[in-house]
This record gives structure tokens, C-alpha cells and sequence, in this order.
């Protein structure tokens, strides 16, 4: 039993076979780089149907519980995410005890293993090597993106001090499926392996220079992921460098003030979208079942009344908190990479570095396309603007899976969620997530465990929860 879940991305590459097999009698054998540029573009990145961590925002403040008992609506989904919402144990387990498995960490492999497919082989494909190039820093970024999303979501919180003990992720390089064990590298080391791929890829990106679309990765996005990834890490003289490269290639901000509450914000009209991926998948936080996870009205009530994101990015919806960015099932325009988080990030880090007039700068700029009647900063001390600077960054990216690892990577506060056990007898029970709980970093899928034993993991406390009414 000692094989690790990459063993399980035969099931998904299978879906290739017939494009990597000489063999095959119906085969499309990658000869030229336009060949692998399809195959990296289908396969390796992440698709409309591709449903990936949709429990993040169930784990962070933002949300609340709704059950509903009116037989006219929609099913109860809170089983589904109860383990997430509750931070159990093992939280891909349902409500019912019935398993709900957790994809992210098979398909974020799968994608890799792609990737490694393209940087190995690309090589001896037919073409330009300024088209080789351009394509090896997709393939680049897709791999340090992946490693990325993974080491936060079952890595534990970067630390420093920490970082070369704390536990971070397998790394897997081979470009073909066979049978052997992986061990967790520390955080440290993985971070350094991610860090050695996104340079790789500004690299190459910046060498081609093509004009693209935003539905394909550019150095515009491997500029953001760098600065997104140098915050993490807390580099904050990195984050401002590649903040500034973001906004050079693109500084634009959406006015948002002039949308509807029927408008959504991630469309092909927003000029801040520099990477749009995937479907907006919105399933828990969905007001139209009778039990989810809807936006917490305490989250709602704290956008100022003249901050305009509260009627175009959280909408009320006869009563019911909705979350309003994206068209959810239209497999465009899913989750972004925009200007905005540049914005926010460079914010962040000249806050922490004591540089609070630049801070509050990029602040009240952001703040000029989100408000309608301008409402002055009067904080001024860097422990308050730092604070400031990150309720910002709650409010503009709310509902875009940033939450849940912001929280991770600042003071892992204590959060409580009340969970309805029985809804005919309406029992409330409240969970809590205490400061600095363990929780805050997930165990590996069931599926990994079963396949390879000897993996370390994350062991999360036992919560049962208090019965509040």
C-alpha cells in the first residue's frame, strides 16, 4: 500500500492516454508546441468543469449557517460541508458519516504531472524557441501555482522561524505514472522549490513577451503570484517589487460604481482581470437551499453604507445574503487574478514595513472605484492602518477563496459557527475554532491516506461542540 495518490491520477490521465501513446490506433501524438500548447491548455489548466476546494470560504468568518424548514425550497447542503463548517478531524465527512471527498489534492497533482509533461518533452516538439519559451513559462507557473495552493491548504502556516520543521508537501517531477513513495518536504524546502518555479517562469514570460488573452497566463499573472506568494512568505520588499511589475503592465481599476445589483463584476467589461480560471462555484454559500452557508450577516452589516462592493459583490436577495461576483455555470469568467490584489498587496507590505503613507495611498485609490460619496482615512498609526489595510482586503476579496488562507497566515484568530443538528427540533450547536488551532491546516484526503500510510499528517483535535439551544 506504500503508493502515494499520484497513483490515483491514472484514473484522470487516462483521459491523455490516447494523446501520449504512440501505440494508440486512434492517436494525436503532441509533434508540434501549438500540439502541447492545447494539450497544457485542456488538460493542465484549471477548467469551467474543474470544482476544486469550494469549502474554503465555509471554514472563515464570512459565512453563517441557514436551515431553513420550509419543505417548498431546495435541499439541505450543510451535511455536505459539515466537516469544513465544524472543523472536524476528518471534514470530508458528512454530516451522516458518509464521505464527500475532498479533490483538491488529486487534481492539483493531476495538473502537475501535465505540466511536468510539457517541461520535459517540449523540447523536441516542432516550432519557434520563442513559442517553446512562452509555453514553458505557462507550464512553470501552472506547476509553482498548484505546489502553491497545496502547501496552503495541507502545509502548515509559513512561519519563519518554523519553516524548515513545519511540515509542507510531496513535490513530484516525473512526467510519467509509476508506482513509488513521496515524502513531505518541510515547508521551508517547499517553498523554496515553488519560489525556484515561479522565477523560472516570470523569466521565460518576460523573454517572449506576447500579448494574450486573459483566459491565458501571462507575465502579468506570474508577477501578481509572486507578489501573492512573496506575502506569504512575508518578503514584503518582494511583494512591493513584483506589486510594481503587476501594475506597470496593468494599473487599472474597475469602477464598480457605476454596476447594478443585477451586474456582476467578474465579466469580460473589467479591465483589472489579468487571469480569469475555472466556473464561480458558489454551491454552499447558495441562498436558494433550505440549509448552506450564506454570507454572515455580521459581515455584511460591517461594509461602510457608502462602500458599493456591499450591493455588487454580497447582494440582498429578499432577505437572503448572496454572494454577486460571478455568473456561477457559465465557465467564463470564474475566479480572477486582477489588479485589485496587487493593489492590497503592496498595501500590506509597505504597512508592515512602517511605510504607512504609501499604504494608505494605494488604500484610497482602490477605495475611489468602491465608494460613492468618498469617506476619509483617519488612522494613522501602522498597528491601525495594517488592520485597516487588511479589512480592506476582506471586503474586495470576499467569496474569492483568499479568506480562509489570509486568515492562516495573520493571527489564525478564534472563530464559532452555530451548526443546526436538527432542524425539526431546531438544536443549535455551537463549534469553535480556537486561536491558533490546528485546524487551521487540513489532513490529507482520505483517498492519500489509503494509499500510502507512511505519510505524516496533520492531527486534528477532537470537537464536538456545545449545545446552545
Amino acid at each position: 500500500m506504500k503508493k502515494l495518490i499520484y497513483i490515483i491520477i491514472v484514473v484522470f490521465f487516462s483521459s491523455c492516454e490516447n494523446f501520449l501513446e504512440e501505440s494508440s490506433q486512434d492517436l494525436i501524438i503532441p509533434k508540434t508546441v501549438k500540439d502541447y500548447s492545447e494539450f497544457l491548455f485542456g488538460e493542465g489548466y484549471i477548467r469551467d468543469n474543474t470544482s476544486i476546494h469550494t469549502y474554503l470560504d465555509i471554514m472563515t468568518d464570512d459565512v453563517e449557517e441557514k436551515a431553513n424548514t420550509w419543505p417548498i425550497m431546495q435541499s439541505d447542503i450543510r451535511g455536505d460541508g459539515y466537516g469544513y463548517f465544524c472543523w472536524q478531524p476528518n471534514p470530508e465527512y458528512r454530516f451522516t458519516g458518509a464521505l464527500n471527498a475532498d479533490n483538491a489534492w488529486e487534481t492539483y497533482y493531476s495538473k502537475i504531472l501535465i505540466a511536468n509533461n510539457v517541461i520535459d518533452l517540449l523540447d523536441d516538439a516542432e516550432g519557434t524557441q520563442s513559442d517553446k519559451d512562452d509555453l514553458l513559462g505557462e507550464a512553470y507557473f501552472l506547476r509553482a501555482y498548484c505546489y502553491f495552493i497545496l502547501v496552503n491548504l495541507y502545509g502548515e502556516p509559513y512561519e519563519k522561524e518554523t519553516a524548515d520543521k513545519a511540515l509542507g508537501i510531496p513535490f513530484n517531477y516525473e512526467h510519467s505514472v509509476r508506482e513509488r513513495t513521496y515524502q513531505r518536504e518541510t515547508l521551508a524546502r517547499s517553498y523554496e522549490l515553488i519560489e525556484k518555479d515561479l522565477k523560472k517562469s516570470i523569466q521565460l514570460l518576460e523573454s517572449t513577451d506576447y500579448t494574450k488573452t486573459v483566459f491565458r497566463i501571462s507575465k502579468g499573472a506570474a508577477y501578481l503570484l509572486a507578489s501573492r506568494f512573496y506575502l506569504y512568505k512575508k518578503d514584503y520588499e518582494q511583494v512591493i517589487f513584483y506589486a510594481d511589475k503587476v501594475l506597470a503592465v496593468n494599473s487599472a481599476l474597475y469602477d464598480i460604481r457605476t454596476l447594478t445589483e443585477e451586474d456582476y463584476v467578474f465579466t469580460k467589461e473589467n479591465p483589472e482581470i489579468i487571469w480569469t480560471y475555472g466556473d464561480y462555484e458558489v454551491n454552499y454559500l447558495s441562498a436558494a437551499h433550505r440549509g448552506c452557508f450564506p454570507v454572515a450577516m455580521a459581515f455584511y452589516n460591517s461594509f461602510h453604507a457608502n462602500d458599493v462592493r456591499k450591493r455588487t459583490y454580497v447582494k440582498d436577495d429578499w432577505g437572503d445574503l448572496i454572494v454577486g461576483k460571478g455568473a456561477a455555470n457559465t465557465g467564463l469568467y470564474g475566479f480572477a487574478f486582477r489588479t485589485a490584489e496587487a493593489y492590497l498587496n503592496r498595501a500590506e507590505a509597505n504597512a508592515e514595513l512602517g511605510h504607512t503613507d504609501l499604504a494608505l495611498d494605494d488604500i484610497e485609490h482602490l477605495r475611489k472605484y468602491r465608494f460613492e460619496v468618498e469617506v476619509p482615512i483617519t488612522v494613522s498609526t501602522k498597528t491601525d492602518v495594517i488592520q485597516l489595510v487588511r479589512q480592506e482586503r476582506r471586503f474586495e476579496l470576499c467569496f474569492e477563496q483568499h479568506r480562509w488562507f489570509d486568515l492562516r497566515r495573520w493571527d489564525r484568530p478564534r472563530i464559532e459557527h452555530i451548526y443546526t443538528t436538527d432542524m425539526n427540533s431546531s438544536q443549535k450547536v455551537k463549534f469553535v475554532l480556537e486561536e491558533n488551532d490546528k485546524a487551521y491546516t487540513l489532513p490529507l484526503p482520505v483517498e492519500v491516506k489509503e494509499f500510502d500510510y507512511n505519510l505524516e499528517n496533520i492531527n486534528r483535535p477532537e470537537r464536538k461542540g456545545v449545545i446552545v439551544q
